[in-house]
């Protein structure tokens, strides 16, 4: 997906008056000796590179590369705010400084040195943060530098090629914040662009690059459904022919809306389920969202040809092998297009991390694994092996129920292979 944070910086540095340059090193297939050569004709006076918690290793040992090859000044990005890992960050990749907060507004100062809100950095060894800061008018942000990176080569799997990103809303007042990191990078409180600022971005992308299909990465894209209407309303007015898919919860959708939504040009829908089971549902995963509300949302969605893609987690400190076979009878009942289902991670500073480390549930601390793939956390119900049965229990029973008829018989053996599972002492090896 396109790299829409330094799209944004780069977008206000070239509004300032500053040469600015991106460089996608992941879909321009670009070995380090490429990027050395970019540098090194470009001569920059600041680099800024993105470091995430699963590739943190490597991209630490690339940022302390450049550091050698560069005389410019060397910028961590992360959405990572422990400070246990902005320490490590900073002391792995030999970085000047990291950026944890939302910079798109002020990145001019921050990078001269005017101005440090949202960064963090070493102090004769010693880790100084300052504070974070937050647009807190996303009305005020410039259309993200979309002329300097390669449109073409993005690809979204659920709409195909040449799809880019839009984040038309920040922050999840939502309380899953418990083993969530979105609230950790954006704040709890939401924040939206308006309707009229949205569609200025979406004729941008139409009419400037050619691009029909739009993935929007708001953490809850229909939260407000005014909004969303009125979103829709100004595609529907502009004559805007987009494909689109967006992430939301059922609790934050209705018939009307979705229809409106359906006329608008949106495919399909990525819903945070997490579970089959009612009470992890309500006391840890989405609170507020039952599982009555996901089956008429379901049954309006396939009435509208909208495609709902399920997202899933095994691995919740209440989950068991019970609650595991709640989530397969879900989604075989169901039936949704297609699913994600990612083992939980104790993403470090939710409190689950913290629950986790206190219980002695981790296993390791190597960030690499922190991938929503690993299992890293065991619980008190199940161990490691158990998390990974279940994940691949719930997908194969996903693809036989939607096969229809004649994969009935293996399901069949599937659903008596659970069961038995469930009977059998657990292994907490």
């Amino acid at each position: 997906m396109p790299p829409l944070e330094l799209s944004y910086m780069t977008a206000t540095l070239l509004n300032k008056g500053h040469e600015a340059k991106i460089i996608d090193s992941d879909v321009e297939d670009y070995k380090n000796d490429d990027i050395y050569r970019i540098i090194k004709e470009y001569k920059p006076e600041a680099i800024i590179a993105t470091v995430s918690l699963p590739t943190i290793y490597n991209d630490c040992s690339f940022l302390q590369e450049i550091c050698h090859y560069s005389s410019a000044n060397v910028i961590a990005k992360t959405s990572i705010s422990y400070p246990p890992i902005l320490k490590e960050i900073l002391k792995k990749s030999s970085a000047d400084f990291c950026i944890y907060g939302e910079c798109d507004l002020n990145i001019d100062k921050i990078i001269g040195g005017e101005e440090r809100k949202g960064t963090a950095f070493l102090s004769n060894g010693k880790l100084e943060i300052v504070e974070n800061s937050i647009v807190a008018d996303l009305d005020k942000l410039p259309l993200p530098a979309r002329n300097l990176i390669p449109n073409e080569k993005y690809h979204y799997i659920l709409l195909g090629d040449k799809t880019t990103t839009m984040q038309t809303s920040r922050g999840c007042p939502y309380p899953c914040s418990y083993y969530c990191a979105y609230p950790l990078v954006q704040g709890k409180k939401w924040r939206s662009r308006s309707p009229e600022h949205v569609l200025r971005e979406i004729e941008d992308i139409v009419n400037n690059y050619q691009i029909k299909k739009i993935l929007f990465r708001d953490a809850t894209f229909t939260l407000n459904k005014k909004r969303t209407h009125k979103i829709c309303d100004l595609i529907i007015q502009k004559n805007l022919k987009i494909e689109w898919w967006c992430e939301t919860r059922v609790d934050c959708l209705d018939s009307k809306l979705m229809q409106k939504m359906r006329q608008a040009g949106c495919q399909g829908m990525n819903i945070g389920v997490e579970t089959g089971d009612p009470e992890i549902l309500e006391t840890q995963a989405k609170i507020g969202m039952t599982l009555e509300k996901l089956n008429v949302i379901r049954n309006i969605a396939q009435k509208l040809g909208l495609r709902l893609h399920f997202l899933l987690m095994v691995g919740l400190p209440k989950e068991t092998k019970k609650t595991l076979y709640e989530t397969y009878k879900l989604i075989c009942a169901l039936k949704p297009e297609s699913i994600g289902i990612t083992i939980v991670t104790p993403y470090p500073g939710t409190q689950l991390y913290t629950e986790a480390k206190e219980k002695g549930w981790i296993k390791t601390e190597d960030w690499s694994m922190f991938d929503g793939h690993s299992p890293i956390m065991r619980t008190d119900n199940l161990s490691f092996q158990d998390l990974v049965k279940a994940q691949r229990m719930i997908y194969r029973g996903f693809s036989l129920s939607c096969r229809g008829p004649i994969s009935w018989i293996r399901l069949r053996l599937l659903d008596y292979c659970f069961k038995r599972w469930i009977s059998q002492e657990r292994n907490t090896s």
